[in-house]
């Protein structure tokens, strides 16, 4: 079927999205809301900081259509059409991650309201940050609406431990290839420190923080969403879903943006859900099968196919729920 146009309303912004529903549903059919990483990522799975065709999103969306699941997915503030609604760009430190769940909160009610959705078979799938915000909203108090997650390439620790070893990684790069004096790196870490402890206090990014840290994005535009961001612990989230809950993780030796050893962890804080954990060997961070040869970051718009290794247990999960 193809995509109907449709639009939502969560915080005084309209979201722009496609919704999928399946023709050859014989009653009402589960349904999907599928959920974005983070940057200005669109329904599709696409970055306007790296044009091209990467479409993870609607993949997912293909692939859920193929096993009679209906489908959800939208363009976050900031992406797409939905773009920054009423805001202006000197007014998105204003946003916070509680913006994220509360859009996504309320594409999971539009899509539970919709003619021929069963409302008791929602899965929520998110890609990266996205499922961050998916274990927000399954473990949603006083009863959630969530009958499964997806967790798909997943933000597995807190998001300022996550930076913190990202930008310790990339010091130790450029100081062992001679390109930076071991006393720079050392100041950069002390800064980095000190604004992780800043954030976690107040919420603030120091002023005089130096310009490398303030490219990792660590910038007072961004100081509220990261904040809140970080508060949110994926295993301490993980903990919650009751027992025998259906939940999928994926991860792939070749996600530069993800570590194996960071989803085990995760998947130690799941080990009282009914777990399908999908390791993989030679998919990208954006599902892509790279073959033999190590993921770039711009491979993720090469014309590759998704990969297999992620296809197959993926359907068989979705067609046990």
């Amino acid at each position: 079927m193809p995509d109907i146009e449709i639009t939502f309303d969560s915080d005084a912004v309209t979201y722009y999205g496609s919704l999928r529903t399946p023709d050859h549903a014989n009653a009402a059919a589960p349904a999907a809301l599928l959920l974005a990483g983070s940057g200005p990522t669109d329904r599709n799975g696409d970055s306007a900081l790296l044009p091209g065709d990467i479409g993870t999103l609607r993949f997912l969306a293909d692939l859920l259509e193929q096993h009679g699941v209906a489908s959800l997915r939208y363009d976050k503030i900031g992406s797409g059409e939905t773009a920054l609604g009423p805001y202006e760009v000197d007014e998105v430190g204003s946003l916070g991650f509680s913006t994220f769940i509360n859009a996504a909160s309320a594409g999971l009610d539009f899509l539970a309201a919709q003619p021929g959705i069963d409302p008791s078979r929602l899965i929520v799938i998110g890609h990266s940050d996205g499922a961050l915000v998916a274990l927000a909203l399954a473990t949603d108090e006083p009863a959630s609406r969530v009958h499964a997650v997806g967790l798909l390439e997943p933000l597995s620790v807190r998001l300022l431990d996550l930076l913190t070893t990202q930008i310790h990684d990339q010091l130790d790069a450029v100081v062992g290839a001679g390109q930076l004096p071991v006393e720079l790196a050392d100041q950069l870490r002390l800064a980095l420190d000190d604004t992780v402890e800043s954030l976690r206090t107040s919420g603030t990014i120091p002023d005089d923080l130096p310009e490398p840290l303030q490219n990792a994005g660590l910038v007072h535009a961004n100081a509220k969403a990261l904040a809140e961001e970080d508060a949110l612990d994926p295993r301490a989230l993980a903990g919650q879903l009751p027992a025998g809950f259906p939940v999928l993780t994926s991860c792939s030796a070749k996600d530069i943006q993800v570590k194996l050893t960071d989803v085990a962890g995760l998947n130690e804080a799941l080990a009282h859900t009914a777990l399908t954990s999908v390791l993989m060997t030679n998919a990208n961070h954006v599902l892509k099968d790279v073959g033999e040869r190590p993921s770039t970051g711009p491979d993720y718009v090469e014309p590759l196919p998704y990969s297999a290794e992620f296809t197959e247990p993926f359907s068989r999960w979705i067609a046990a729920l």
